[in-house]
Parts: structure tokens; C-alpha cells; sequence
């Protein structure tokens, strides 16, 4: 059995504690207007929402690739600028969505002696924004970023070297959160109230509706660790 203290739960951002969708498409299309405006003929669509949506959870460069692929490297380069720029003051507008029940059970594994760190894809600003926007940052270890070693699976190795947990649980919504767990070897649990379908994950590992639900899930993971 893992004790709390020695139990690492390791949460993606968007999709399980946080929710861009409200703002994402409008965050977008003003990103790539702008950079149009000033650089014309760098993008030729922009994309709805939905399909926006479908691509979050894997890193910003894979996204941009598969949503603008014949966009060349300077313009992509701007657009990762202006969409970082236009989502981060929309968090802080508050118009993203904190998922029901977030602070308080976080709170209550950091009471209980978990130690709590974010695996994201997303880039350091915006998740410094959330955590900050909504007063949970203390909760969390010192953020390692995807856009400092790569992806997920190089957060996930960095906190698991920082922190030398027993146990690492990985609480994901999208099939980029199941495959890093797989990666480092670790359990994982699911989200199904997020971005992600529940066909992405329903084969790694147990699944929630609501992230209040995830206490009896970690604590039956922790007792059947070695």
C-alpha cells in the first residue's frame, strides 16, 4: 500500500480541472484575425470550435500542425503568440470554467497528505494563468511544462524525479493522458466530463463523471500498490 505522502496524482489541466471551450473558438478567431491584419495571407479558415477541441491535450506545435498544415513556420510562430495572449486574458477575465468540485477535493488530497502536480501539454503562461486565476497554484508542485522537456511524458518523468513518489496516478481526460500513464508505467484513472470521448480512455483504466468521485478511486488504487 502507498501512503498519501508517497502517492504523486498527477492531473492534466484542460478537460479535467479546467474548461477552455466557453472562450476557445472566439480566442481563435481573434488570434488569427490579428495576425492576418498584420502578416496577410497567413491563414486562409478558421477553424469552429468543435474541431478545436478535438486536438486538445496534445502539444500546441502538434495542434497547430494538424489544424493549419500548410501554414509555413513564421506564421505558426505568431499565432502561438497571439492565441497564448488571447486565451490567458480570458482566464483571467474568468471566463473559462473551473470544473464543479475542483478546489474543494483538491484541497482535500493535499489535507489527506497527497502530493498534487499538473502533466499538461499546455505552455507554462497558460497554466500559471488558471492555477492563479483560480487560487489553487499553492496546491501544486513547482510546475514542469511541456514546452520545457517536450510532452507530457517528459513532465511526467521530470515531477517523478523531482518528487520520487511510490506511486504516480495519472488523471487525464484524452487519449494523450492515457498513453503518457502507459509510458512511465503508472495507473491511470479517467474523466469523462471533459473535452475527451469516453472511447479515448475507457480501456486504460477506471473512469469518473465527476472529479468529486476521484477520492475512492485513488485510495482503492494506493491499497493495491506494492
Amino acid at each position: 500500500m502507498a501512503a498519501p505522502s508517497e502517492t504523486l496524482l498527477a492531473f492534466d489541466l484542460d478537460g479535467v480541472l479546467f474548461s477552455s471551450e466557453p472562450f476557445l473558438g472566439e480566442a481563435y478567431q481573434q488570434a488569427i484575425e490579428a495576425v492576418n491584419r498584420r502578416h496577410p495571407g497567413s491563414f486562409d479558415r478558421i477553424p469552429a470550435t468543435r474541431e478545436i477541441l478535438q486536438h486538445i491535450g496534445w502539444p500546441v506545435p502538434t495542434i497547430f500542425a494538424n489544424l493549419f498544415p500548410d501554414a509555413d513556420r513564421q506564421a505558426l510562430e505568431r499565432l502561438h503568440q497571439q492565441t497564448l495572449d488571447e486565451n490567458c486574458s480570458r482566464i483571467t477575465d474568468r471566463r473559462g470554467i473551473l470544473y464543479e468540485s475542483v478546489a474543494e477535493t483538491l484541497r482535500s488530497f493535499d489535507d489527506q497528505g497527497y502530493r498534487l502536480c499538473i502533466a499538461s501539454n499546455g505552455r507554462r503562461r497558460y497554466i500559471e494563468t488558471v492555477l492563479e486565476t483560480y487560487s489553487i497554484a499553492a496546491l501544486f508542485a513547482p510546475l514542469v511544462t511541456a514546452d520545457e522537456v517536450g510532452d507530457k511524458v517528459g513532465v511526467l518523468r521530470a515531477q517523478m524525479n523531482a518528487l520520487q513518489p511510490t506511486l504516480v496516478i495519472m488523471i487525464g481526460d484524452r487519449a494523450s493522458d492515457a498513453e503518457a500513464a502507459r509510458a512511465i508505467g503508472c495507473p491511470f484513472i479517467g474523466c469523462d466530463y471533459g473535452h475527451g470521448h469516453r472511447k479515448e480512455i475507457e480501456s486504460a483504466g477506471p473512469i469518473v463523471d465527476r472529479f468529486a468521485d476521484l477520492g475512492d478511486l485513488v485510495v482503492a488504487i494506493a491499497g493495491d500498490a506494492p
